[in-house]
C-alpha cells in the first residue's frame, strides 16, 4: 500500500497517517498503523473497503454520546474493535453557538472570548479526560489493537491532542508535532463551509491554531515537568514499550 500522509478518502475529511515521522533513535513510525480522521457517517463503500484492506482493526471514537447518536459512523468491514471513549469537553458547539447569538458584544470581543474558550478546552482535555486518553494508550500498548484509527467530529481538537500525545510518546520532535497538528487546516477544507454565515468565528470550526495545542503542552509541563512525564505519570504510558511497538 502506498506510503502517503494523506489517505485517498474522498467521502470524509481529515484522514491521515502518522507513519513515517522520525522518532527516538532516528527510527520511523510504522506506516498504516496509527491513523487519525474526522467522523465518517457518509463513508462510501469504496472508501470503507480501502480502510478494510489496510486493514483497520480498531476504531476509537472520541465524540460525545449525542454526537455519535446524531451521526453514527459507517462500519468498516472486518473491523474487530469499535471503541467509544467519549470526550464531552471537545464539543464546543453549544458554547460557541451561545456566543454567536450574543448581540450585545462586538465581533472583536466575540472572537477574543472564543479563542479563550478554545485554549481552556485544551487544558480541560489534559486535566479532565485522562481516562479516555489513558484507555487509548492501553489499547496501543496491548500490541493487539493496530492498525488503529482514532477520530472525533472534525478530527482536529480531541483527535489533534491524541495525535500529539502519541507522537510525543514515540519521541517525535515538537516542531514536527505542530506541523502535523496544523495540517488539519489543509485537510479539513470544505467540511464547514455551510457555516460561513456565522462570520469570523467560523474559523474555529474550520481550523486549528498552534496556541491551542501549546496551552495543552503548557499545562502538562506545569503539572508534571514535561509532556513525557505527563504520559508516564497520568496516562500510565511505557514510552520504551510504545517505541518498540511502533518504531522501525
Amino acid at each position: 500500500m502506498e506510503r502517503t500522509r494523506l489517505l485517498p478518502i474522498t467521502s470524509a475529511y481529515n484522514f491521515r497517517d502518522l507513519g513515517g515521522y522520525v522518532g527516538t533513535g532516528g527510527k520511523q513510525i510504522r506506516w498504516r498503523t496509527l491513523l487519525r480522521s474526522g467522523d465518517f457517517h457518509e463513508l462510501s463503500e469504496e472508501d470503507a473497503n480501502y480502510l478494510s484492506n489496510i486493514p483497520i482493526r480498531t476504531v476509537v471514537d472520541f465524540r460525545s454520546e449525542e454526537e455519535v447518536n446524531l451521526l453514527p459512523d459507517r462500519l468498516i468491514p472486518r473491523l474487530e474493535n469499535p471503541c467509544h471513549l467519549a470526550i464531552d469537553a471537545g464539543n464546543l458547539a453549544p458554547e460557541l453557538t451561545q456566543l454567536i447569538e450574543d448581540k450585545e458584544i462586538t465581533e472583536t470581543v466575540r472572537m477574543e472570548r472564543a479563542l479563550g474558550m478554545m485554549r481552556e478546552m485544551y487544558r480541560r482535555l489534559v486535566k479532565e479526560h485522562q481516562d479516555a486518553y489513558g484507555t487509548l494508550f492501553q489499547l496501543l500498548q496491548s500490541g493487539e489493537a493496530h492498525p488503529l484509527l482514532f477520530h472525533c467530529t472534525a478530527g482536529k481538537d480531541r483527535t489533534g491532542l491524541a495525535a500529539a500525545l502519541i507522537l510525543t510518546s514515540l519521541g517525535v520532535d515538537r516542531k514536527t508535532i505542530y506541523e502535523d497538528y496544523l495540517l488539519t487546516n489543509q485537510t479539513l477544507q470544505g467540511k464547514y463551509d455551510h457555516l460561513n454565515y456565522l462570520g469570523s468565528i467560523v474559523t474555529l470550526f474550520k481550523t486549528v491554531r498552534e496556541e491551542f495545542l501549546s496551552s495543552a503542552f503548557d499545562l502538562m509541563e506545569e503539572e508534571c515537568g514535561s509532556a513525557e512525564a505527563y504520559l508516564e505519570k497520568k496516562l500510565d504510558v511505557n514510552l520504551q514499550h510504545m517505541q518498540s511497538l511502533y518504531l522501525v
